[in-house]
């Protein structure tokens, strides 16, 4: 779908929001949801009838069936499909069936015109109905306060989908006693048999090498032949393979070392064989690090390396000899994931994903008009909230004039596929991006569980790809690191990037 957000510089009022409901039967979601506006502020929120005022009265009504009539300026809240929710039973297939929280974020001035997508939010959420639904309104209230911001800037205007419409139909029907308690037990087996899966199998990733230019076989959506490269020795593997800036026969990536459970930079030579030669980095000051990328920004080499670990993210620029200095701090006190730089209309902007916010399902920016600075927020981060398309999978890249990014869907398992998305549009204000392709790994190949990383390496590709398996040593280091206190909110940080 085409995705769009923008928010104000300032804001000096909040926006009036009247939820309205038939009668005083308001669930309890939509209460705790209202509660939830109420207190973090921005919105002036109420439940009550639907009501009559005037356009002028600067409220806006927040409906549930779009059939219903209602003058002035309204919003509409719906499943990600664009279909009505039943009130009393919110999302049960979705949630129950592993597809978690999706909504979508409708307008209108009046009557006459027709509805218009304003914004979309997909979080997770756990399968078990009961669990999963009380995560509910702290989404819709997210959703509404970002998209409260959003009617406070005069170039947010909304835009029809070029995917999503919605669908013509009436306030959806509660379905059948017999139908809710299916899906609840569907849940309930779903989030066993993913315990499960986490208890007892270990993720293991792979790193491949395509033989073809990353613009070529990237936005069909069809994975060409991957030539995967032997696993290191010992219970460790390599992931988020990019290429190096030095050597078209080197590349850097993440070795993550099983034993210690963290991660680090290293140099691989590549040769016919495989494998030919690997160089640390010092990088991270011990603590986990990954997704090593090194781009070429302003007639300068840099790179960035992932240390949400240490709560920060620095700018080094990388000498002929590969070796790395910093440059400049662009993170202080934020666990940022995967961060990529690129430069768009005169502009340098960062990418990366709050761990605060969500580890996996947020897109926020930063922007400079140089490497050194200053670099700020945009106006309304996260410009996109989406476990499906918004942790970064790769740097972003070229081709044909027109920019790509690369996500991950995260929404099954963390990486389960790579989404790549035409950036639209992008400024302090306002963010717009359009889906290309999803690229998915073979079920039959060696990697069939996950892919999370793609990037271009001269004129050939770099991706990774996962594996589940049963091995009973990384079993025992899971044992053996349950029984120890934790290390702090730092380690925990760099257990969520690996999960």
């Amino acid at each position: 779908m085409l995705f769009k957000t923008a928010n104000a510089d300032a804001q000096t009022s909040a926006l009036r929001l009247i939820w309205a409901w038939p009668g005083s039967n308001a669930p309890r979601w939509a209460l705790q949801c209202v509660a939830l506006l109420q207190a973090g502020g921005g919105v002036q929120a109420r439940l009550g009838p639907l009501p009559t005022f005037s356009a002028s009265d600067g409220a806006v009504t927040l409906l549930m069936d779009p059939t219903l009539a209602c003058p002035g300026p309204c919003w509409l809240l719906t499943d990600g499909s664009g279909l009505p929710m039943d009130p009393l039973h919110p999302l049960l297939a979705g949630i129950t069936g592993g597809h978690g929280i999706d909504l979508s974020l409708w307008q209108r001035s009046d009557t006459a015109q027709h509805w218009q997508l304003l914004r979309r939010l997909h979080v997770a959420a756990t399968t078990r109905y009961s669990r999963g639904a009380r995560e509910l309104p702290a989404a819709a209230a997210r959703l509404l306060r970002q998209a409260a911001i959003d009617a406070q800037l005069p170039d947010a205007t909304p835009f029809v989908s070029a995917v999503t419409q919605l669908r013509p139909a009436a306030r959806a029907a509660s379905s059948s006693l017999l139908r809710r308690a299916a899906q609840r037990l569907r849940g309930m087996w779903l989030q066993d048999r993913l315990r499960q899966r986490a208890r007892w199998l270990n993720e293991v990733w792979q790193i491949g090498v395509i033989d073809q230019p990353l613009g070529r076989w990237a936005l069909g959506g069809s994975m060409p032949p991957v030539r995967w490269l032997p696993a290191p020795p010992g219970p460790g593997y390599w992931a988020d393979p990019m290429a190096d800036g030095i050597s078209p026969e080197q590349l850097l990536c993440e070795y993550f070392d099983a034993e210690l459970g963290r991660g680090r930079i290293e140099r691989l030579a590549v040769g016919a064989s495989g494998v030919t030669a690997r160089q640390p980095l010092p990088l991270g000051d011990g603590k986990h690090v990954s997704f090593p990328l090194v781009q070429i920004l302003g007639g300068r080499r840099v790179g960035l390396v992932e240390t949400a670990a240490l709560g920060r993210c620095d700018l080094h620029e990388v000498a002929d000899d590969g070796s790395w200095h910093p440059l400049v701090k662009l993170l202080h006190g934020v666990a940022a994931a995967d961060p990529a730089l690129f430069e768009w209309e005169g502009r340098f902007w960062l990418a990366y994903t709050d761990i605060a916010l969500g580890a996996m399902d947020n897109l926020c920016l930063l922007h400079a008009p140089a490497l050194e600075g200053p670099w700020e927020p945009h106006a309304n981060n996260p410009v996109k909230v989406d476990i499906t398309s918004a942790r970064m999978a790769g740097g972003l890249f070229w081709h044909q004039g027109a920019l790509y990014r690369p996500a991950q869907n995260c929404l099954q398992t963390y990486g389960a596929s790579v989404l790549v998305h035409r950036v639209l549009r992008c400024t302090p204000t306002t963010y717009e991006e359009e889906p290309v392709s999803e690229l998915r790994p073979d079920p039959s190949g060696p990697c069939p569980d996950g892919m999370h990383t793609l990037s271009a390496w001269g004129q050939r590709s770099l991706v990774d790809g996962k594996r589940h398996v049963f091995s009973p040593h990384c079993l025992w280091l899971k044992l053996t690191r349950r029984r120890r206190k934790p290390g702090g909110a730092a380690d925990e940080l760099a257990s969520v990037e690996l999960r």
